[in-house]
């Protein structure tokens, strides 16, 4: 089963006051990602917690077409310049990588042959 897809979950608040420090990333990153073939999925506020302790205020889904190009996004010297923009207006930051089955059945197939993630939380 090959897995193509990479999103990465990027949950978070801003500091109150840091707000446009937050906004001057968001308009810097964006080009970047385009160099990396990256795509916003999804970008909002939380609105509603159904289930768990995560409160975080903002939500980021941005797809990479492999692990690859979310590897190399984070040694672009360009991004490591604005990070700290980001790292410094945020707190309680989730940041996830997540490989995508094709199908659930595929999950299905993966979960019944009893694999468990390796040291690295490789999964195949």
């Amino acid at each position: 089963m090959e897995h193509n897809v990479i999103v990465v979950l990027n949950l978070f608040d801003i500091i109150p006051g840091h707000e446009a420090q937050y906004a001057e990333y968001l308009k810097r990153v964006g080009p970047i990602l385009d160099r990396y073939n990256a795509s916003v999925l999804l970008y909002g506020l939380t609105k509603m917690i159904y289930r768990g302790d995560c409160t975080q205020q903002f939500c980021g889904l941005i797809g990479y077409r492999s692990l690859d190009d979310l590897r190399d996004l984070s040694h672009d010297e360009e991004f490591r310049q604005i990070m700290p923009l980001r790292d410094n207006s945020t707190k309680n930051y989730v940041l996830t990588a997540v490989e995508a089955f094709d199908t659930m059945n595929d999950a299905v197939v993966w979960l019944e042959k009893g694999q468990a993630p390796d040291a690295a939380g490789d999964n195949k």
